[in-house]
């Protein structure tokens, strides 16, 4: 039998059981008690007679109750889908005095009905006489730091309002009880405190939770401290260390500890005879939650609840250095500044200017037209010598530099750079790429349709993959990140891994050039990481709670900076090279410009020997017609 009664469908559900007779609890307690929770639903389990039934329906109607009822004074069976998981808490009455009391608390422990969203209210009666007390029977009962329940015992005068609940009853804790409040006729319900109940179960008494870890090769001993230092360890991922230090940040301030199983993986299929990996482990309840982070799918999301906020975030990349190979045909490494090569193009220069020179001064018939040629040179670059020579090598200079250096810059500001800029580039490129040996990794090799880097489909994560299957290999396909690194020095190889692994070796073993071209391409972009604990963990509403207090506090900041290590950077004193591939139209221009000048010089020079011979055939008549009139004019 049922019945359903609403005023207000906007306010929140929840759940309101009762068990016994009309004549056996006060109903003026239980509103006060359940109008302090917010109750606006109920839901009665009863064993009273259909007249009783009706008239506590009526009467929670005029309170503005929603109430629904089932009557359980015999089978027990349909409680669990009557006290079904909400998405938000509910309420429940429980008459002690019912014969099937420790049925229903047991049905509910087993069920996992004593949590979080499941507000309990047991009435207990001093004169009932019963075999085993309401105490008794929730000491066998599975409860946990996330129970809220109140035991209301009447003493005849007034009830008295006990906390009851358990920090781990799996871990072996006992029974914890705590003062909460009174209520009677005269003064109505006094409970002292209004904060959250967490607050009231500070300190969990050296409480053991079962851990598990992520240590990639899995060392022959494991020490905690590995997953709280502060410097690389060989093994341990960022994003581990950062959940690490937070959970001490925890242990330490209510008291609890870990019993710590390593693993080798953060994602393993929900198998029962799967190799061992956090998420399965959790998966099938061997442990309480993970000390270390994994980014979470809506896959993960059917095997492992987490914990928010995220600790940190994961992230991966190829590093390499900038091979000298680029764009088009062009030469990436072309005149560094200071180096040997300048010098050699400036003495090339020179002798190029002294030949030219030359060649202008024999043209011109000067004497002594090589000496001439390197003396004018000298002179220019002493900033010697005439001053109309000055003047012209001074603003031609002047000139070339203003457009070089405009040039070149606003070429490479709109150019891209010579680095790998995309996945195609990566795939396109003569690198030989290594990679890390990681879990997420390994299970990207092992299943062609598993689209880790970018966390869904992409075709070109495929092309990556058959490129790397496909390669002729000189070294094998997963390395040390200390080996790797030291790999992607010789120029020919890329190698993966995240960048708080990579710059560990990078800051100890790379000098300042090799830092100026070293490149780096994304392949997991900055993703959110979650502790992950168990599907309906008990300890979720706890540490939710908790890390939302460290965030707030900056300690998930603090944590992250501590953990991010030195990130080495090139640092300005050593250029990078000028890649010849993007200043390639302004070499061109100039290029032209000096053609153009060429052909303007034998311009010149034709108009001075066109000119030249003018003037030497008009001297030559000149002087033939002065001779004829001198003759002319003889006697």
């Amino acid at each position: 039998m049922s019945m359903a009664f609403a005023k207000n469908l906007s306010i929140p559900l929840l759940l309101w059981v009762f068990i016994g007779t009309a004549a056996a609890w006060d109903l003026r307690f239980v509103l006060d008690y359940f109008r302090r929770r917010d109750i606006r639903h109920l839901c009665l389990l009863h064993c009273t007679s259909p007249h009783d039934e009706l008239t506590l329906g009526h009467t929670f109607i005029d309170n503005n109750v929603r109430i629904s009822t089932c009557r359980i004074n015999k089978d027990i069976t349909k409680i669990e889908s009557v006290l079904r998981k909400q998405s938000v808490p509910v309420g429940v009455l429980l008459n002690g005095s019912c014969d099937n009391t420790y049925n229903i608390l047991d049905k509910s422990s087993k069920s996992g009905l004593f949590d979080a969203m499941h507000i309990w209210l047991i009435l207990e009666h001093t004169s009932a006489t019963r075999n085993m007390t309401i105490d008794d029977m929730m000491q066998q009962m599975n409860l946990s730091v996330d129970s809220d329940i109140a035991l209301a015992t009447f003493t005849g005068s007034r009830y008295e309002l006990t906390d009851i609940f358990n920090f781990g009853k799996i871990q072996g804790n006992e029974l914890e009880r705590t003062f909460l409040g009174t209520w009677d006729q005269t003064n109505g319900l006094k409970i002292p405190s209004r904060s959250f109940k967490l607050y009231d179960r500070w300190d969990f008494h050296n409480l053991t939770l079962r851990v598990v870890t992520v240590v990639v090769g899995q060392p022959k001993t494991f020490e905690p401290e590995m997953l709280t230092s502060l410097s690389y360890t060989k093994g341990i991922s960022v994003f581990t260390k950062t959940a690490a230090i937070l959970l001490d940040v925890l242990k330490e301030k209510h008291n609890f500890r870990f019993n710590y199983t390593v693993a080798g993986r953060w994602i393993g299929p929900p198998h029962k005879n799967a190799s061992l990996a956090v998420t399965n482990s959790l998966y099938w309840g061997q442990q309480d939650l993970s000390c270390t982070s994994a980014r979470i799918t809506s896959e993960r999301l059917q095997w492992v609840d987490i914990f928010n906020p995220p600790v940190t975030q994961l992230e991966s990349r190829f590093f390499y250095l900038i091979p000298n190979k680029g764009i088009g045909n062009y030469e990436n490494k072309f005149l560094t500044p200071l180096s040997p090569a300048v010098w050699w193009c400036s003495v090339g220069a020179g002798i190029f200017c002294v030949l030219v020179l030359a060649i202008a001064a024999v043209l011109e018939r000067r004497p002594r037209p090589a000496i001439y040629a390197v003396l004018s040179v000298l002179g220019a670059v002493c900033q010697q010598g005439q001053r109309v020579t000055l003047l012209v090598i001074g603003l031609t200079s002047m000139l070339l530099y203003n457009y070089y250096t405009s040039s070149v810059v606003s070429w490479l500001l709109s150019a891209a750079p010579p680095t790998l800029s995309d996945i195609d580039g990566l795939i396109r490129s003569d690198f030989e790429l290594i990679f890390e040996d990681i879990g997420y990794t390994t299970g990207w090799f092992e299943d062609a349709g598993f689209f880790y880097y970018r966390g869904y489909k992409d075709p070109k994560e495929d092309e990556l993959r058959e490129k790397v299957r496909n390669t002729k290999r000189t070294k094998d396909l997963y390395q040390t990140v200390e080996y790797g690194i030291e790999l992607i020095r010789t120029g020919d190889y890329a190698y993966h891994t995240e960048p708080y692994s990579a710059y560990q070796t990078i800051s100890r073993t790379f000098v300042d050039s090799e830092l100026c071209r070293l490149g780096s391409l994304p392949m997991i972009y900055p993703s959110p990481v979650y502790i992950m604990t168990q599907k309906r963990s008990s300890y979720k509403e706890f540490f939710n709670w908790s890390l939302m207090r460290l965030s707030e506090r900056g300690h998930i900041k603090a944590a992250q900076a501590r953990v991010a290590g030195f990130i080495a950077t090139c640092s300005g004193s050593t250029p990078r090279a000028l890649a010849l591939g993007q200043a390639a139209p302004a070499f061109g221009l100039l290029a032209s410009i000096t053609i153009v000048a060429v052909f303007i010089m034998l311009l010149e020079i034709l108009w001075h020997r066109w000119a030249y011979k003018n003037r030497k055939d008009l001297s030559f008549h000149k002087t033939r017609n002065e001779q004829r009139k001198t003759i002319s004019q003889r006697p």
